[in-house]
């Protein structure tokens, strides 16, 4: 069993444009068309069970139109998060709505989003969250396709985690693209999981290695960040780390399963 617990793709009527200016803004290869017939394509090719697909509202207007087509897009194979944004000012009953449509979190990106993922205004939305026992996942670290500010450091996580006990939290890229020095000094240990995506190009082996014994087998998520990464290399890539099975059991597939019931 694997379960990849970061992955994205698009209805088939915007998939093409938000595939093309995703890559022109990053300056990336895509290994899938962003479809969601692409991921399931590619997640046959790379031995992957089901994925978590994490969208991303960039403006308060998308946020209905993308729940509702998740929702509709879901399967066996396909588990998908509910899109927020924090200008939203329905975003409580949203919330909810996510719940009661049985999705189990959400995704936030606060580079896309702009907004600073440890500002005063989130902590009252991250509560709901864990109230409503919604798993939230944060664009952690600097996002290739945006220069300038990170509105999600390690330094910002750990305020999150600190004044919200209790919330189910993923930090993706291992804690914080391209800041993975804060990310294994802040927050090895603490109450939250990490993900493996888009983070092993710097990382390797060795630093791949020393981040999960150092934080802890049992809060790390595999993770591929497809279509930006070759899901197939990806998942190789983590299974030849020198881990005990137990551990790698834990990354590939147990603590996703445990962390979505």
């Amino acid at each position: 069993m694997v379960i990849d617990f970061h992955t994205h793709c698009f209805a088939d009527n915007i998939a093409a444009n938000a595939m093309k200016q995703l890559k022109e803004e990053g300056d990336i290869e895509a290994f899938a068309d962003g479809t969601a017939g692409g991921l399931l394509a590619s997640m046959k090719t790379a031995g992957i069970d089901k994925s978590v697909i994490v969208p991303v509202a960039t403006k308060p207007s998308q946020v209905a139109p993308i729940n509702k087509w998740a929702k509709q897009t879901t399967s066996e194979s396909l588990c998908f998060f509910g899109a927020l944004h924090p200008n939203d000012e329905d975003i409580f009953e949203q919330a909810t709505w996510l719940k009661d449509n049985g999705f189990l979190g959400v995704k936030f990106h606060p580079d896309y989003q702009r907004f600073l993922a440890d500002e005063a205004r989130m902590m009252p939305i991250y509560e709901a969250l864990r109230d409503l026992n919604l798993i939230v996942l944060l664009h952690a670290g600097v996002d290739i396709g945006l220069i300038g500010t990170v509105h999600c450091t390690p330094m910002m996580i750990d305020k999150v985690i600190q004044n919200v006990p209790g919330l189910k939290l993923v930090a993706a890229h291992m804690g914080g693209h391209g800041l993975w020095q804060d990310a294994q000094e802040l927050l090895s240990g603490k109450d939250l999981f990490f993900d493996t995506s888009y983070s092993w190009y710097e990382l390797e082996k060795k630093g791949m290695t020393r981040m999960i014994n150092k934080h802890g087998a049992d809060k790390i998520l595999f993770g591929t960040d497809s279509p930006w990464t070759d899901a197939k290399l990806a998942l190789q890539r983590i299974v030849s780390l020198d881990l005990p099975g137990a551990d790698m059991d834990k990354i590939l597939y147990q603590n996703a399963q445990n962390l979505l019931k």
